[in-house]
């Protein structure tokens, strides 16, 4: 049984789905940009018969539109920890997509109640190779959408396109992303507040590098997961993230490749990512 709630926070109201087995060990679900927690539907089906799967809009997003943040991963990472509290979940496994990835990664060093972390195909700030990423003009959106007031005047009213400019090349030739899912997700982002609040997910980065740079070590076990056909060569590119987050203090990582999916995994091939992610929570 699925059901669609919200949760009191600090502000507003964070909206989530809350479905499967009511007893099960939990799983939190946080999604990427330009996503709502409709991404996980899917990913969430599977799970569902062994555990408590709980998928969130984001702060600012979506139905949580009334819950505000500066951006940072930090801030977004107590909104949760303070509604799973009030939801009394004591322990989850944490996965999270793209900038959900990126709130996982600093949830995972301040809070103790992970007992596992998955993070698909995110670059985490700060942790090699952002560096690197951050010179790619392929990933020119970073600095546009980080732009103050600009990328709001010239989407604004055009999310369909745009947002399509992502979804379209990012997915397997054989597994896109449905046209009325991308209208779901025009919808979700098309207020002046949620648009805005999805851009200032960017806008925060550069404290998100420093913040994290600063971390300590992290012994929550970790598994880190890229699309197979992914920008680059993906072996290479995937040693090259595990590596970053080895060395950056995290002591339990593991690393692998979703095969026919490029970076929405949840939604190019569910079964593949979840059967993965089963295996590494039952492991």
């Amino acid at each position: 049984m699925t059901s669609t709630r919200s949760v009191t926070v600090a502000g507003g109201q964070l909206a989530y789905t809350d479905s499967g087995s009511p007893v099960g060990p939990a799983l939190v679900l946080l999604h990427g940009w330009p996503q709502t927690r409709g991404c996980w539907d899917q990913l969430a089906v599977l799970a569902a018969p062994t555990h408590r799967v709980i998928a969130f809009d984001l702060p600012g997003i979506g139905d949580s539109a009334s819950v505000h943040t500066d951006g940072t991963k930090h801030q977004i990472a107590a909104v949760l920890h303070e509604a799973l509290a009030a939801l009394g979940v004591a322990e989850a496994v944490f996965v999270g997509h793209d900038i959900g990835g990126m709130v996982v990664y600093d949830y995972i060093h301040h809070y103790d109640d992970a007992a596992r972390a998955v993070i698909l195909d995110a670059i985490i700030p700060g942790i090699d190779p952002w560096d690197q990423a951050m010179a790619n003009p392929r990933l020119w959106h970073f600095a546009f959408h980080a732009t103050p007031s600009l990328p709001e005047t010239l989407v604004r009213g055009r999310e369909l396109a745009y947002f399509s400019h992502f979804f379209d090349p990012l997915t397997h030739p054989d597994h896109r992303i449905p046209e009325a899912r991308q209208k779901d997700y025009t919808t979700a982002y098309a207020t002046p507040g949620a648009l805005t609040a999805g851009f200032d997910l960017y806008r925060a980065l550069p404290t998100d590098s420093e913040h994290n740079r600063k971390l300590k070590a992290c012994p929550t076990p970790l598994l880190y997961l890229r699309g197979a056909h992914g920008i680059g060569k993906a072996t290479t590119n995937l040693g090259t993230y595990r590596d970053g987050l080895v060395d950056a203090g995290n002591q339990a990582v593991t690393a692998g490749l979703i095969p026919d999916s490029v970076h929405y995994l949840p939604e190019e091939n569910p079964a593949s990512t979840w059967q993965v992610i089963s295996d590494f929570i039952n492991d």
